[in-house]
């Protein structure tokens, strides 16, 4: 990373003696928010090393940021560190939330280091095709990476610590690959709210409450999970106490690794989901999709288990948890599990009584 970051680096000085008039790159000197105000669409603006006590907002269309991991944003006491697009949902009729309209087109952000913001590392919203690369989250109140209502984005290759909620996070999107990033010490390493068409692929995904998450939950805009591919990853340990006392969220169990709710169309294929206390990987319907007139059926159908090593899980599941490496509550049509290794499932003998065929 190191290297292809000062390559990166590189290039963009050399290229600012070529920059034409249509695209441009901007080097840092005073903030980041100075040289994006100046921006037009289409430039890209490197950020040297050094700490910025501030607050990001990007509203343009193909807008780059890159810059080293010593290039850190600090953005103790605003809501985020860089905010892209526009504000969260609006609201429809019967009070149900709506995404807002796209606001931003093109949104690349390379490196860099964000950090303490009250709520997200970074928020986008209403952004079409993102990508969030090389960049490193660390200690932000909620969420490290937070694309709502986004679609077409790519998050790949971040390191994620430290958050109330969840490291990785997904809502409300359409279209998006989470691959080779690692997260760890957030009540939810990896989570897929209301998304479909989500590749979760290759991420290291250790120490937090719950591995991964894949959920429906009522009153988003989005009425649905359907279509997500989990594959590839190590999911190990996440032990960590749920301590929030933040609605929805205090619910979510310490010490799953892979938890399926109420989405449909779920493969997961080829995951080492180890040493989780209560639940390997575990399909369940949603407990508060019937809150929601709009969404038909809270149960979780046609999802796949499939050649995963889930092993030493369910050691030690808290109070009213079955302890398991495959669990699966029964609800919905089509669920099935095979050519897993594992020692312990909920019912027994979970792969005879829900083949794949």
């Amino acid at each position: 990373m190191g290297k292809f970051i000062l390559a990166a680096a590189l290039a963009a000085c050399a290229a600012i003696e070529i920059a034409t008039a249509e695209a441009a790159v901007l080097v840092v000197s005073k903030s980041i928010q100075a040289a994006v105000n100046e921006a037009n669409p289409g430039d890209t603006i490197f950020v040297p090393p050094g700490t910025y006590r501030e607050t990001v907002r990007v509203l343009k269309d193909n807008i780059t940021i890159f810059g080293p991991e010593g290039a850190i944003i600090d953005a103790s006491g605003f809501a985020n560190g860089i905010h892209v697009g526009a504000d969260i949902f609006g609201q429809g009729t019967n009070g149900i939330p709506v995404c807002p309209a796209t606001a931003a087109k093109n949104f690349t952000l390379i490196g860099l280091t964000i950090q303490n913001a009250v709520s997200n590392g970074i928020f986008l919203s209403g952004v079409d095709n993102y990508t969030l690369a090389h960049g490193k989250y660390f200690d932000n109140g909620d969420y490290g990476t937070y694309p709502s209502c986004s679609n077409n984005g790519q998050i790949i290759f971040n390191f994620a610590k430290g958050g109330g909620d969840t490291c990785i996070y997904v809502g409300n999107d359409v279209e998006a690959s989470i691959i080779g990033n690692t997260a760890t010490d957030c009540t939810v390493g990896v989570q897929v709210v209301n998304s479909d068409n989500v590749i979760i692929r290759g991420n290291v995904v250790t120490g937090n409450s719950t591995g991964i998450l894949a959920i429906v939950d009522p009153f988003n805009p989005r009425p649905e999970t359907s279509d997500v591919l989990i594959a590839a990853n190590r999911i190990e340990a996440n032990n960590r106490p749920n301590t929030s006392t933040e609605g929805d969220l205090e619910r979510i169990p310490s010490g799953a690794g892979i938890l399926i709710v109420g989405s449909d169309n779920v493969r997961i294929r080829t995951n080492e989901v180890t040493k989780n206390n209560a639940l390997g990987v575990a399909i369940l319907q949603s407990p508060l999709a019937s809150q929601d007139p709009r969404i038909t059926d809270p149960n979780p159908n046609r999802d796949e288990v499939r050649r995963n090593v889930v092993i030493n899980n369910g050691a030690h599941p808290s109070p009213g948890l079955p302890g398991a490496d495959l669990f699966y509550d029964g609800s919905g049509s089509g669920n099935c599990f095979a050519h897993n290794k594992f020692g312990t499932s909920v019912p027994p003998k979970i792969e005879a009584v829900f083949p794949c065929h």
